[in-house]
């Protein structure tokens, strides 16, 4: 070992939040779907739905989340035997899309808890996946760029992405960590890459819960520790 301490932060829903701004711009479609006179608690069950499995063709990018609420209105409307209105499909999408122009809620204690690290000389860096154009946006808003030894947005979060961001660091996977809220996204390819691992148990969507259920088992792993708030992470990182 080398004698480098790192560390590698996930972006969305740990150091910032985002979930709860997908929850308002689905609740503004869903009003105006309803308004309508249609279901509103099934084009939400529909639109979560498709929102997971227009991910095997959308991806991450900014086309997803409006595509699948428009399409679950129009699924919800031809299900009560009405033909989609494309002015009403065109606001649902424009609700949608305003997902993208919010800003993010920074974790309170966040830039504390990263300079704390820094100054313990631990090297970090933040890895977060999407749309580089949102994630850039993100990342320049939350004001912590200047705090990370390396800052990527990749498209999937792989062992071997994992890795080449602690060569980066010039740590090695066994003298580092990995800090995020998805089992699937963060801890599972963490672990797969020789790191230990800190969940943070916060707010996801469904496509980030498929793993959940690991967690009620402690993940039957030493090398993870489960946490409820990112404060807790620097009493974590230890030699």
């Amino acid at each position: 070992m080398n004698g480098i301490r790192a560390v590698v932060f996930d972006g969305d829903d740990t150091l910032w939040s985002t979930e709860p701004l997908y929850d308002r711009a689905r609740a503004d479609c869903r009003q105006i779907v309803v308004e309508c006179g249609l279901d509103g608690a099934q084009w939400e069950a529909r639109e979560r739905q498709i929102d997971v499995d227009n991910v095997a063709t959308l991806g991450y990018s900014t086309e997803r989340f409006p595509s699948s609420c428009v399409a679950a209105y129009e699924e919800v409307s031809r299900r009560a035997g009405c033909a989609p209105d494309q002015a009403v499909a065109d606001r649902v999408r424009s609700a949608a899309r305003s997902f993208f122009d919010a800003d993010q809620l920074l974790d309170t204690g966040a830039r504390e808890m990263l300079t704390e690290l820094r100054q313990r000389g631990i090297r970090l860096a933040l890895l977060t996946k999407g749309e580089p154009r949102v994630q850039q946006r993100r990342i320049d808003q939350s004001g912590l760029s200047e705090l990370f030894d390396v800052v990527r947005v990749v498209a999937d979060k792989s062992p071997h992405v994992i890795r080449d961001v602690v060569a980066a660091l010039g740590a090695t996977p066994a003298s580092a960590w990995m800090v995020g809220n998805s089992v699937r996204s963060d801890v599972l390819p963490a672990v797969d890459a020789g790191l230990r691992a800190v969940w943070i148990d916060a707010h996801v969507w469904e496509h980030e819960r498929t793993h959940d259920h690991l967690a009620g088992n402690h993940f039957a792993d030493d090398r993870v520790i489960a946490v409820s708030r990112l404060s807790e992470v620097p009493e974590l990182i230890r030699p």
